[in-house]
């Protein structure tokens, strides 16, 4: 079928060509052939383009959990009670699980899997692009090569009969290019790409190039995490355990009682059992925890004497770095408790 397109559509080239000649015989139009290897939207060619220049959305996904969006900045949110502009995805992700926390509000606008932008009135609308969104590397899209562009091809448009030689800037043209049913294509060789290895990758045929786009599928970790929770914790975890800790502060009501653990040190181990070794060595549990009002560890160690027994809270994370750890405590009737570890 796509061959015998292709030569009707040699002949209607010819049938123009002819029809110019006879009403302008001085004038020469240049040539643009649409030869056997003409492509068809549902060639595999065609389909392997459309899956490289599918819109990614999955790196935006800490805002909208879905890999088949792309938010268009700025966009507002409510961050600690107070309404915030974020102009672009790098302040949204400085506040690390804290942006899970941001309550977005509606509309805002986002760009979809074929490069359209609609507008999200409702977090209602949200969960149901979400609920149809495919995840974990499943989807259609290959992200683990790229186009380099520009590169040329040769179209004939079969609704309107004209032939045109169209240079593709952008996944944008690639993909509306190539997808269009009313659309015979024949594309100019070499085509570069680029690998996840950033490799650079050159096809001289349209098997060539559908055969480095197939191999590339699912090379490489596409990154459509949607579920932030774990990656955190997993996160805290290999902090809290890439070292040994000793109190460097702590405040109880406002008394400042750092002095109590002069000589203690901890130590989180990968299994969640806690070790203290100073002058009372004693074992206890911990854990991590995303809770509403943020990061959390909780410490419990078996014993109801001093100093050990006072960092037995479920202590709010306010700040962490390689080497040191913030850490509070509120109560309405224990007042706050102010903690910091610092590696040793």
């Amino acid at each position: 079928m796509k061959h015998t397109l292709s030569i009707l559509v040699k002949l209607l080239i010819l049938g123009i060509s002819l029809m110019a000649l006879a009403s302008c015989q001085d004038e020469i139009e240049p040539e643009i052939e649409i030869d056997m290897d003409g492509i068809i939207s549902d060639d595999p060619v065609a389909q392997s383009i459309v899956a490289v220049s599918t819109k990614d959305g999955s790196a935006d996904n800490i805002i909208d959990r879905s890999s088949c969006t792309t938010v268009i900045f700025p966009i507002t949110g409510i961050f600690e009670d107070e309404e915030q502009v974020f102009e672009a995805l790098e302040e949204v992700e400085v506040l690390g699980a804290g942006a899970l926390e941001v309550d977005w509000i509606y509309p805002f606008n986002v760009i979809i899997f074929d490069h359209s932008e609609i507008t999200l009135n409702s977090e209602d609308e949200l969960e149901a692009i979400q609920d149809s969104c495919i995840e974990g590397g499943s989807d259609a899209d290959n992200e683990c090569i790229d186009f380099i562009y520009p590169f040329t091809i040769q179209v004939f448009d079969t609704r309107t009969e004209n032939v045109a030689s169209r240079q593709i800037y952008s996944d944008r043209e690639a993909y509306n290019t190539f997808i269009s049913p009313d659309l015979i294509t024949t594309i100019e060789f070499p085509v570069r790409m680029i690998d996840a290895m950033e490799n650079t990758l050159e096809a001289f045929s349209n098997e060539e190039l559908t055969n480095i786009i197939i191999n590339a599928a699912n090379s490489c970790d596409e990154q459509d995490i949607i579920e932030f929770e774990e990656i955190f914790e997993d996160e805290l975890k290999m902090l809290f355990t890439s070292t040994d800790w000793e109190v460097s502060f702590y405040e109880s009501d406002g008394v400042e009682n750092t002095s109590l653990f002069s000589g203690y040190t901890l130590r989180f181990n990968e299994d969640m059992t806690l070790q203290s070794q100073g002058e009372e060595g004693l074992e206890g549990e911990w854990d991590i925890e995303l809770l509403d009002t943020g990061e959390s560890v909780s410490i419990e160690f078996d014993t109801e004497e001093e100093p050990l027994f006072l960092l037995n809270e479920n202590w709010t994370i306010t700040d962490h770095n390689q080497t040191q750890i913030t850490l509070e405590y509120q109560d309405i009737e224990e007042g706050t408790k102010r903690l910091q570890l610092s590696s040793i």
